[in-house]
């Protein structure tokens, strides 16, 4: 038995060597683990980004800071939009309690006039009241001058219709005949020729003659060396038998060289040729 446990601690040369060998890196082992802090180099974190960033944040919280300070401006209330109430401090619950009291009529004659408001508080009103501008609304100047009235002179030769109407005197069944019959004549010499007109036995003629002129560079005239007897019939102050006779004289003796020549035909008195003569011509 003890020659058993004997032979159990016993060693051979090769078994002793490997034993010392172990023994030997262990050794090793336990002498760098003691020393290994002396082999490491000191290592030092770099904290300069980090520290960089907190001064960016401290930079931009007093920027801030300084910016809300500076957030007082000049304002108008009653012009100054939501955004420029919440940058003068004002919360958003009272800028809507603010556009309330707008809506139902407020309106800020004076600063003072703020005070009504509910949104603005004693405290806010002292911050910006300095700052509060209302310009001032100039009164309107009644103005009772009125431009003297000038009456427009309406030209008959020229006028239609409407611009007739407008002379005072004339209604529409008037200003009706009055064209028809300056159609025929080829226009007006002068205002005796309204006697002349079926239905106007009643117009006032001096009434209308402030109102109104005669141009006589208007008239239409009829040129006597080619006109028809039928269109020559239809002037107002001719006959069907004067217009042949005046054709019928140019047939025979040629154009006529001046107006006054129908004068040799003895049917056209002195008087027939002083109202036509205006409205004829020998040439166009």
């Amino acid at each position: 038995m003890i020659n058993k446990f004997k032979n159990y601690f016993t060693f051979n040369k090769k078994e002793r060597n490997g034993i010392l060998l172990l023994s030997f890196v262990l050794l090793l082992l336990v002498v760098f683990y003691q020393f290994s802090h002396l082999l490491q180099k000191e290592t030092k974190t770099d904290f300069s980004d980090f520290e960089k960033a907190i001064r960016e944040l401290e930079y931009a919280d007093d920027k801030q800071k300084e910016q809300k300070k500076d957030s007082l401006f000049a304002f108008n209330p009653n012009t100054l939009n939501d955004e420029g109430w919440f940058a003068l401090g004002l919360s958003e619950g009272k800028i809507k309690v603010l556009r309330n009291y707008q809506k139902s009529g407020g309106y800020f004659k004076e600063k003072q006039d703020l005070k009504r408001c509910f949104a603005i508080g004693d405290d806010f009103y002292n911050k910006i009241k300095a700052y509060i501008v209302i310009p001032k609304v100039k009164k309107l100047q009644i103005n009772n001058y009125k431009p003297p009235t000038i009456n427009q002179i309406i030209e008959l030769n020229n006028a239609d219709s409407l611009k007739l109407i407008s002379i005072k005197g004339i209604g529409p069944f008037y200003a009706k005949q009055i064209l028809k019959y300056r159609e025929e004549l080829g226009g007006f010499l002068n205002y005796n020729q309204f006697t002349e007109i079926w239905g106007l036995e009643k117009l006032e003629i001096e009434k209308i003659k402030p109102q109104t002129t005669i141009d006589t560079l208007y008239i239409r005239k009829i040129n006597i060396n080619t006109v028809s007897i039928e269109n020559l019939r239809n002037h107002p102050y001719l006959n069907y038998k004067e217009a042949k006779m005046i054709v019928n004289f140019r047939k025979q003796h040629g154009n006529f060289k001046e107006v006054r020549d129908i004068q040799k035909i003895r049917p056209i008195s002195t008087e027939k040729f002083r109202k036509i003569a205006p409205y004829l011509k020998t040439h166009d």
